[in-house]
């Protein structure tokens, strides 16, 4: 089993899920082939570059949508675009914000999103974006919004109740139709894993983690985060909650607080002291993650 060591980060090769890669598909692949010499065909272009990785496409990515598209989108901006035009931001706008959960994306996307739609344009593959993307952002109720302009209207997502409370945000599972605000508990030692129930090497992850006897030193000191994407994975977290209500899922808030915590691929396994990550280890190959350094850390706290 090969590893690399840097900074206190364990990676394990070919054994990683990239986060947006196992929740929906990409709004470049399920909507309209890009025109020729548009933005959303130079986009698609840097996107399935196989040479980079993802962070480096995504940044890529950035700086070719900041060079060719408007610096502000205001309504009577998107209002005044034509209609090829419009058509060429929405779509590469929307490849942006699949990858890249940020409240001006999604500002942008919706701008021209309501353009669309003023002009009777939207199409079902775009409905489905803007949805995907109010998802990513926990924008429940301006998705649901959206159910009735799908072909087959999906499931209404949750009401989010409760008020925001200092810490990073997280959502407790009530029901399919309830969640409540909560913080992650940061006091003391702790590993946090970022999984997602999409994820095969997740639920291997998990499956090993709650039945093996070599990692029964880490079931009490284990906090399971989910991070969401364009699709809210409710039945599959609550259907892990009722069959392991001590080890719950407990969903991410899209919140500043989370910059500085690794979230974007599955499983990632933190080791946080107080709510700063002091190292963590990448991935579940076949036979298993080297959880020593975290173990040994965990042992020398309680001696």
């Amino acid at each position: 089993m090969k590893y690399d060591r840097q900074a206190g980060r364990h990676a394990i090769h070919a054994v990683v899920v990239l986060l947006l890669g196992v929740l929906a598909p990409a709004p470049a692949l399920a909507g309209p082939d890009p025109v020729p010499g548009s933005l959303h065909a130079a986009l698609r272009a840097l996107d399935d570059d196989p040479t980079r990785r993802a962070a480096e496409r995504l940044a890529a990515m950035r700086l070719a949508y900041a060079q060719a598209a408007p610096v502000v989108m205001q309504p009577g901006d998107c209002a005044a675009l034509p209609d090829a035009r419009l058509q060429d931001l929405f779509e590469s706008t929307a490849l942006i914000a699949f990858y890249a959960r940020d409240p001006a994306t999604l500002a942008r996307l919706q701008c021209l999103y309501d353009t669309l739609q003023a002009r009777a344009r939207a199409t079902e593959e775009q409905h489905r974006a803007m949805r995907g993307a109010l998802i990513a952002l926990q924008r429940f109720d301006a998705a649901n919004a959206l159910r009735g302009r799908l072909a087959k209207p999906p499931s209404a997502l949750p009401d989010i109740r409760g008020m925001p409370q200092p810490g990073r945000p997280v959502l407790r599972l009530d029901s399919l139709t309830q969640v409540q605000r909560a913080v992650l508990a940061e006091d003391g030692l702790r590993v946090v894993a970022v999984v997602h129930p999409y994820c095969g090497f997740s639920r291997r992850a998990l499956e090993a983690i709650t039945t093996a006897p070599e990692y029964a030193w880490l079931r009490d000191h284990l906090q399971l985060l989910v991070p969401i994407g364009q699709a809210w994975p409710g039945q599959e977290m609550l259907d892990w909650n009722a069959a392991h209500p001590d080890l719950p899922m407990q969903p991410m808030l899209a919140d500043p607080a989370w910059r500085d915590v690794d979230t974007d691929q599955t499983p990632l396994f933190h080791l946080m002291r107080d709510g700063k990550v002091i190292d963590t280890v990448v991935g579940w190959p076949a036979q298993g993650a080297d959880l020593r350094a975290l173990r040994a850390a965990l042992e020398d706290d309680t001696h």
